[in-house]
């Protein structure tokens, strides 16, 4: 009961302070994440690029992720989206 009241101490503290940090450390990383899958499938979308030994080599860790890429890459942008921050 003790290191559970701990626990929950800890997680608040961990909110308070950490939140909006690591928040825009995801949104970076979430963001190269993106452009670097770009890079390997942009052909998928429309982009044109050479095809090389490297996509081979990276396709099976990127198959799971091709499908909501391409959803979120092709979604349509509101200029309220931008703003919503």
């Amino acid at each position: 009961m003790i290191s559970s009241f701990f626990k929950a101490v800890k997680d608040y503290l961990t909110g308070i302070f950490l939140y909006d940090l690591m928040s825009v450390a995801y949104a970076e990383k979430r963001s190269i994440d993106d452009l670097f899958t770009f890079g390997l499938f942009g052909t998928l979308i429309g982009f044109p690029h050479l095809f090389n030994y490297y996509h081979l080599r990276l396709m099976p860790y990127y198959v799971p992720r091709i499908h909501p890429w391409k959803r979120k890459v092709l979604r349509e942008k509101d200029f309220f989206d931008q703003i919503r921050h």
